[in-house]
């Protein structure tokens, strides 16, 4: 009799976690998109990045880091950006050496580190050179691999053994072979797909197997195959419709916690399936795990024994379709003559919120490789398992037999190593490190005499001047020992520091004081390898020789210089709104209330008596007390005084007389500051700005993120100098657009360098339901 409980489970298997054995499983990922396929020294590049943890895009770090390293292993250039609705953008100026043929992105947020070993997210960037080869790698040498399913090869019991064949750089290589033992043949095998393949067998105690194979330049090689062991659980998966069928199997002679066995499958590290399997009178027992409604993904499948540690594991891949939204594209304008204007438009007909970047480049530039690891494979299938995977966007073309088939043979291969923690020296150096949100202003103990000695919390103000001027007083609390913190803020680019207390000494000692922005430092790459692992593949284009000679001879000319932007005279409201905004503050769709120039909000008690009413879906409760609520949609709204976050107590205590101004952003806004019932921002008169004599006053000075720069494209109707040539190779990048039931349509607008005679559209993002969308199109 077979013995074994199912149950289904959507709750998140947190015991599962600690096991040694999950350390293989990713539970952050990170996919940039970039603004073109290829470049040369001194370009710049424009990414953004989508990230997700434990498939989900709600709660995500506050931090990013993007760097730039030669082929050397040499950090180059860093950038810091804050992270927005699962998202950063930004930009990096290559170096203009001579010579140089690639460089390497790495990308990361703390958590990322910890979870990939130190390495973060790894991306080559090629960049183009004329007259430069490439030095070519001896790719004659073939890593063959034989992987039993479950993890061990087990005396007796049938088993699925994967094999993958790849050169020194990767690459696949096709190969056909048999096994034999004791001289006989007792199995043909040859890769089906990509160098991959499998094949069953039964191995018998006391037997050597030998694999024999020949590649296309016709030698022979041999390959043991992996060591047995004799006694043991071996697991089995494969497709069945709705569903996957596993099979367990025991050896006759098995330790008794190898009798009584759970088997555990989780999706993004949350479990979704559970099973109790006795084996105590039977050698095997099968299953379904029901694959309805589960969202598409890598299901990480694990049996086991009755002490709960893990003695066998499989991935498999499930597709239910589920994981697409649709972008329409309308190209309304189409002229590829020189600086020809273009026009294309963009819909969503989904009202879910959606945030896409689109570039369009020179496609005389572009990659021709079809099935090119893009956002849907990267964050579906490439960002959790290791080693090179050629084409991943292949996998996603279809559910036929085929592609499926293919696709479980890099679970049974890409998927069957595990992630170890190797290098507790590094461990310990990031274990210490806090992921704070967003930037900190945080002091060290001991910023002053007084402090020193254990006088009581002093009270401090600090006023924050950006590099855009922009500036917001933040009040401080200091601990006995002079220690102050506080998070939440964003700015771009060094800020000065004004302090202001009573006490003149301390204020003194304020300036001396070592103050932290709350972001860590750049830390070496743990077992960084840079090795040429992406050659060229048949169909591509990756190097400058197929380019016209126009774009070789003036190879130098990255941009265009000369820009003309035209803009309309600003409302009161934006003048308003630039006098105190900043960072996420700054624009935005969201209600504004000049209350300074209203004359009637003086009669109100309070904010929030003056804001009901005025705002559809807002529920404003207790308006007039000490203690007003403000819920939207079921979720609290959250609050933000001269663009620090901030309480209803607090706003309720301020009289409507030092107000000026009012931003509220409805929830379909307010995941850009992480807050789901929407936001409300006040500022008061004495926040506007401060002036200071930086002759007579000092400050100190504190690192924001990296400063943004914007994407300029020409504009040749507005009269930009027609006699600078236009090389441009991007020709249109914008990182950010957002679509909800508000905005459903968004106009593209770009005119043709002098060269192009084709364009590749490429649009990727992800909506606040985790789906994503790609669309790769060339015109």
């Amino acid at each position: 009799m077979i013995n074994f409980l199912c149950c289904p489970c959507f709750a998140q298997d947190d015991s599962l976690k600690t096991q040694g054995y999950q350390e293989r499983q990713k539970f952050s990922k990170i996919y940039i998109h970039f603004d073109s396929d290829n470049y040369v020294p001194g370009d710049t590049v424009w990414f953004k990045a989508y990230l997700i943890q434990a498939g989900n895009i709600k709660e995500v770090p506050r931090n990013f880091y993007f760097e730039i390293y030669t082929p050397n292993g040499h950090l180059e250039k860093r950038v810091t950006a804050p992270i927005y609705e699962s998202t950063a953008s930004g930009s990096v100026i290559l170096p203009d050496t001579k010579g140089l043929q690639d460089v390497y992105c790495r990308a990361y947020t703390l958590n990322f580190l910890k979870e990939t070993n130190g390495n973060g997210y790894i991306k080559r960037i090629t960049v183009s050179q004329v007259n430069v080869s490439r030095t070519s790698q001896d790719s004659t040498a073939v890593l063959p691999r034989f992987l039993p399913e479950g993890g061990d090869w087990i005396d007796g019991l049938p088993s699925l053994v994967a094999f993958s064949f790849t050169d020194n750089s990767d690459m696949p290589v096709a190969v056909r072979g048999v096994v034999k033992c004791d001289g006989k043949v007792l199995a043909d095998f040859k890769t089906q797909h990509d160098g991959m393949g499998s094949m069953t067998m039964i191995p018998e105690a006391g037997k050597e197997y030998i694999a024999e194979w020949k590649t296309a330049d016709g030698l022979n090689h041999y390959t043991a195959l992996p060591q047995r062991k004799h006694l043991g659980v071996a697991i089995h998966v494969n497709d069945v419709k709705d569903g996957k069928k596993f099979f367990i199997y025991r050896t006759k002679l098995v330790d008794e916690n190898d009798k009584n066995l759970t088997l555990v499958a989780t999706i993004e590290g949350y479990q979704i399936y559970r099973a109790k399997i006795n084996l105590s009178q039977n050698e095997a027992a099968n299953g379904v795990i029901p694959l309805k409604d589960l969202p598409t993904g890598i299901m990480e499948i694990k049996l086991l024994n009755a002490d709960s540690v893990p003695i066998a594991g499989r991935l498999t891949f499930v597709n239910n379709l589920n994981y697409e939204f649709e972008v329409d594209t309308k190209f309304t304008t189409v002229d590829k003559r020189k600086r020809g204007l273009n026009q294309i438009r963009l819909s969503v007909k989904d009202t879910l919120r959606s945030n896409i970047s689109v570039s369009i480049s020179d496609y005389n530039w572009a990659n021709r490789a079809n099935w090119d690891d893009n956002i849907i494979s990267n964050l579906l299938l490439t960002g959790e398992l290791r080693g090179k995977i050629v084409n991943p966007y292949y996998y996603f073309s279809s559910k036929i037999d085929s592609v499926s088939g293919a696709l479980d043979l890099v679970m049974l291969t890409h998927g069957w190593r595990k992630y170890q923690w190797t290098d507790t020296t590094w461990r310990q150096t990031v274990g210490s490190l806090v992921d704070h949100n967003y930037l900190t202003i945080a002091g060290e103990k001991n910023v002053g005499a007084k402090l020193s000695k254990g006088l009581p919390d002093t009270d401090i103000s600090v006023i924050i001047q950006a590099a855009d001027s922009s500036s917001v007083l933040v009040p401080l609390k200091t601990d006995k020992y002079g220690a102050f913190f506080k998070d939440g803020l964003i700015f771009y680019g060094d800020a000065k520091l004004y302090f202001r207390t009573t006490d003149k000494t301390i204020q003194e000692s304020l300036y001396k004081t070592p103050i932290s922005n709350g972001l860590i430092d750049s830390i070496p790459v743990s077992n960084f390898n840079l090795k040429e692992e992406f050659p060229v593949l048949a169909g591509s284009s990756k190097n400058s020789s197929g380019l016209p000679v126009e774009y070789i001879l003036n190879r130098n000319i990255k941009t265009l210089k000369e820009v003309r932007i035209e803009a309309k005279a600003l409302t009161e409201n934006q003048k308003v709104d630039e006098a105190y905004t900043s960072g996420i503050f700054s624009g935005g769709i969201s209600k504004n209330f000049n209350i300074g120039n209203d004359k009637k909000a003086e009669n109100f008690v309070s904010l929030f008596q003056y804001l009901l009413g005025k705002i559809p879906g807002l529920e404003i409760s207790n308006a007039t007390s000490l203690n007003p609520t403000a819920i939207w949609r079921r979720d609290p709204v959250t609050f933000f005084l001269n663009n620090r976050k901030s309480s209803a107590y607090d706003i309720r205590n301020i009289g409507m007389s030092e107000f000026d101004y009012v931003k509220i952003y409805d929830p379909s806004m307010g995941g850009i500051f992480g807050a789901y019932g929407g936001v409300i921002a006040v500022y008061t008169k004495k926040g506007k700005g401060y002036d200071f004599n930086t002759q007579e006053s000092k400050y100190a000075t504190l690192r924001g993120y990296s400063p943004v720069m914007k994407f300029y494209s020409p504009r040749y109707a507005t009269g930009v100098n027609l006699s600078i040539p236009d090389y441009r190779k991007t020709l249109y990048w914008n990182p950010n657009i957002i679509f909800d039931k508000k905005i459903k349509e968004y106009l593209i607008q770009f005119y043709n360098n002098d060269l192009a005679n084709s364009f590749k559209l490429v649009i990727e993002g992800l909506n606040s339901n985790g789906r994503l969308t790609h669309i790769e199109k060339v015109f």
